[in-house]
């Protein structure tokens, strides 16, 4: 790498995980790369995570760590959003507090960052592993966009985009899988178009970016993504997040042109009607109504543009049997 490093904060949003914390916390400290920062935010509701961090800090004497405790515990995403402000670097990377960085991540990434402008993300494959740190498998087993046989695969970001959201896969990864300059981030982490995700807050981000700039897919792997039932992702509320932020991308997408009304965005919406007859029902009747009012908007908003499409008229009215019925 050339004299100029630009500055990369390593950004760890926690709550209540100090074992994997103190794993994740020594991948970023054993980063190849020179110039980083790490910022820890901190959401538990005691103080083993404080003194672990304390111990980096003092008694290893490691100056690069700037630790916030909240007051209360401020959930994930504002968790996560205060990491992002409280970021001096150029670049940044999310850290899940469960997660663990391979030691070249930073300085394999960087390296594409500061040699092509136009590229506004980069990410690669991860590792699975298990509450002991064994890896379970490679993931992705496949990306549409990726060239599997090479080193790297240089992606027009609408087309990520695309593949991204007719597939309704985040072949992308979690927050930890993805480097990216603070300054191409237009909206706030979380954010697409102005919406707000519910669970797929790192979908948002990368589609925020990739609708300014290309990316760039490693094929190594380069993170693990650690699988343990503690995970919120796991939970019906989050999974009922998840399709209703799916319909919101793809909503937005069709509306500024980012997704064209082909043959493919067709069965785009024939698949979000599938997962609408079959599950909203179901999901109302488990949570009492809890989303119904977000299941009748967006059920709503694609009976509205079935309705101006040849091919979707009989979807349509499914759709709109299924405001009646719900």
């Amino acid at each position: 790498m050339s004299a100029i490093t630009p500055l990369v904060s390593i950004l760890i949003p926690t709550y209540n995980r100090p074992h994997y914390l103190e794993q994740a916390l020594r991948s970023a400290l054993a980063q190849t790369y020179p110039n980083i920062e790490i910022i820890i935010s901190d959401n538990s509701d005691n103080d083993h995570t404080q003194h672990l961090v304390h111990h980096f800090q003092s008694e290893l004497g490691i100056s690069s760590i700037r630790y916030v405790k909240n007051k209360r515990n401020i959930g994930p995403v504002a968790n996560q959003l205060q990491c992002m402000r409280l970021a001096s670097g150029e670049y940044v990377n999310y850290l899940m507090d469960d997660d663990l960085f391979d030691p070249v991540k930073i300085e394999r990434m960087a390296t594409y960052l500061k040699r092509f402008p136009g590229v506004t993300l980069v990410s690669s494959r991860k590792s699975i592993i298990d509450r002991a740190n064994r890896v379970t498998q490679l993931s992705p087993d496949t990306v549409p966009f990726a060239n599997f046989n090479g080193y790297e695969t240089f992606v027009s970001g609408r087309a990520a985009m695309a593949t991204m959201l007719r597939d309704r896969i985040n072949y992308i990864g979690e927050p930890t899988t993805g480097l990216f300059r603070k300054a191409d981030l237009a909206e706030p982490f979380g954010v697409f178009y102005g919406r707000k995700a519910f669970n797929n807050v790192d979908v948002a981000t990368w589609l925020t970016l990739l609708s300014r700039g290309d990316l760039v897919y490693i094929t190594d792997p380069l993170s693990s993504f650690r699988r343990h039932s503690t995970q919120i992702s796991v939970s019906p509320l989050s999974q009922m997040g998840e399709i209703c932020d799916w319909v919101d991308h793809i909503l937005l997408a069709t509306h500024t042109g980012i997704l064209p009304q082909d043959e493919e965005w067709v069965r785009t919406i024939l698949a979000l009607k599938g997962v609408a007859v079959n599950q909203f029902p179901m999901w109302n009747a488990q949570t009492n109504r809890l989303f119904n009012h977000e299941f009748v908007s967006r059920i709503t908003q694609l009976a509205e543009i079935c309705a101006v499409n040849a091919n979707l008229h009989a979807a349509g009215q499914e759709f709109r049997e299924l405001l009646r019925r719900i």
